[in-house]
């Protein structure tokens, strides 16, 4: 009977630490309390306890003024007890060293204490194993390079976007000497850009000179260089316009043979191919 009643009142402690007791239980639970207080402990409600927090996080730190007052507090405890009298440490020791060995049911709760330990540390470990292994598998997004545009993507899309955005033909400089350069030049006033295109504009040594674009402006006295360029074979080439002053009133577009790196103001004696700018 004695057996039986034993495996009720630890049935009704495991119940009672994991899902709680309605009122006729608790009544029964102390009753059978009565006749074995020997097992009635806390290690079921400890083991419950260490199972509950197996998902826990912890990753949050104490805050410093706990911290700060719980080392406090064990400081003076232990100050506390290293003043006392050698009597009362020594019956310290002997109220530990002889204290009643626990019943096999009181070691068990701590057994299921220590068990929920060990699923936790396999469980953290687990779930950080998985972590990494996603981040290892997740590939790294890269960036999405950027499309440079060629010269004559930039033309045409020039001609799409600027609303004032022109196009006129080259034509010859001197119609005495003609030599025939096929293509065209695009600009926009608004934006300050354009582009010369040309079709069969003969190759230049870059050691014995170099092309250059020109802009006439009513409002300059001297054209306004547009950058230089070179070919470096017989064929169709796009070239940018770059100009670091503001033009106003175009009225003509011109390209030159000058020396290696250019001029600041040309004498104009080597002009290759002009477009007159109209309305």
């Amino acid at each position: 009977m004695n057996e039986q009643e034993k495996e009720k009142m630890l049935e009704l402690l495991s119940d009672k630490a994991v899902f709680g007791l309605t009122e006729t239980e608790i009544a029964e639970l102390a009753e059978l309390e009565k006749n074995f207080p020997e097992l009635n402990d806390e290690s079921f409600d400890r083991a419950a306890a260490s199972i509950s927090m197996i998902n826990l996080d912890t990753s949050e730190r104490m805050p410093a003024h706990l911290q700060s007052k719980i080392t406090a507090d064990a400081e003076r405890y232990f100050a506390a007890r290293q003043s006392e009298s050698p009597v009362a440490e020594e019956e310290f020791q002997k109220t530990f060293v002889f204290e009643p060995k626990r019943s096999i049911w009181q070691w068990l709760g701590w057994l299921v204490a220590a068990l929920a330990c060990i699923v936790l540390a396999v469980n953290i470990y687990t779930t950080q194993k998985k972590l990494d292994e996603l981040a290892k598998a997740t590939p790294t997004p890269t960036a999405t390079p950027k499309i440079e545009l060629t010269a004559d993507q930039e033309r045409e899309q020039l001609l799409a976007s600027a609303k004032d955005a022109v196009k006129f033909n080259w034509s010859d400089f001197d119609p005495k000497n003609p030599k025939n350069i096929q293509g065209d030049v695009v600009w926009s006033n608004e934006k300050q850009k354009g582009f010369v295109h040309f079709s069969n504009l003969p190759a230049n040594d870059k050691t014995q000179q170099t092309y250059q674009v020109w802009i006439f402006d009513k409002n300059q006295k001297n054209p306004v260089s547009g950058g230089t360029f070179d070919v470096d074979k017989n064929g169709e080439v796009f070239i940018p316009i770059n100009t670091a002053l503001k033009i106003q009133e175009p009225t003509m577009i011109g390209i030159t043979a000058e020396k290696p790196g250019g001029v600041v103001v040309s004498d104009l004696k080597n002009v290759v191919a002009v477009a007159k700018v109209t309305a």
